[in-house]
């Protein structure tokens, strides 16, 4: 019966595969992580097998016969800063750049997280930006600096921790844009942003998670952000003043994770990633 389930979900994935372009209008990027490797599509933040690769375990695949899965590995111990001691942090990503970009972009992906998944003392999780497209990395960086409308802008989708609920907590955007609310401690670190009705992601399911950023007027307070989960409008925020030249679009896009002190390593795994210039949706399969 295993195989057979297989096949099936080979068979429609292919079959949706060649359904693409009519169904999400200018797709650009579609990932199913099945051919084994990342190609030159993706940049990787280690080559350490213990950070992330392919996997082919049949729980953690939500499609086919691959998902891709990343961790951060535990980090209890302390280093010393010039303000003293402070607990060091973890990271993993791939990342891709869509030179010269666009106006605006839909990211379907499926996600699930470990049972024992815990996001430490906080995490950053899916990074979309726009920057400069002659300088690919001029929005890497710059964290607690406000952008200016002409270099960077970003709108990331995080899981915020919340006491007495189990990891990775409660969804939000975390977003750095020219108007953004300066912190408590006179930099620029990016605003959060929650659902009216708060959601929360359990360990151990697949989720169909849908991110939509739509890049405003040069000048104009008409920019997007919303959230998908499994085909229901989770949040949606306008308003964005996100640039004032048209020639900053959105093109840069990170599957990470990024987590503070943590007392063990911490995965999650991710398939069917599709982005398009139009609403995509989830696929007729779930596990």
């Amino acid at each position: 019966m295993k195989s057979v389930k297989i096949i099936l979900q080979l068979t429609v994935a292919a079959f949706i595969a060649l359904l693409l372009p009519d169904a999400y209008g200018d797709v650009v990027l579609s990932e199913d992580f099945e051919s084994g490797s990342l190609g030159d599509r993706w940049e990787r933040y280690s080559e350490d097998p213990a950070l992330g690769g392919f996997e082919e375990r049949t729980p953690f695949v939500h499609t086919g016969g691959k998902s891709y899965l990343i961790t951060t590995l535990a980090n209890k111990a302390e280093e010393k800063t010039s303000k003293g001691y402070a607990y060091k942090e973890s990271d993993s990503w791939i990342r891709t750049w869509l030179i010269p970009g666009y106006d605006r972009i839909y990211i379907r992906f499926y996600v699930k997280f470990a049972k024992d998944f815990d996001s430490g003392s906080g995490m950053h999780w899916i990074g979309i930006a726009g920057f400069k497209a002659d300088d690919p990395r001029s929005r890497l960086g710059h964290a607690g600096q406000r952008p200016d409308g002409t270099d960077r802008f970003s709108a990331s989708l995080d899981p915020v921790p919340v006491e007495g609920m189990d990891p990775p907590g409660k969804i939000s955007f975390y977003s750095y844009w020219p108007e953004m609310r300066q912190s408590a401690d006179d930099r620029y670190w990016g605003n959060f942003f929650f659902p009216e009705t708060p959601f929360f992601i359990e360990r151990g399911k697949w989720y169909c998670f849908e991110i939509m950023v739509k890049a405003n007027d040069p000048g104009k307070k008409n920019g997007e952000q919303a959230l998908w989960v499994d085909g229901e409008k989770i949040m949606q925020f306008d308003g964005f003043r996100w640039r004032d030249v048209d020639t900053l679009k959105l093109n840069f896009i990170s599957l990470g994770l990024y987590i503070g002190y943590c007392e063990h390593d911490c995965t999650y795994w991710i398939d069917d990633l599709v982005v398009g210039t139009n609403y995509v949706g989830p696929i007729p399969i779930r596990k």
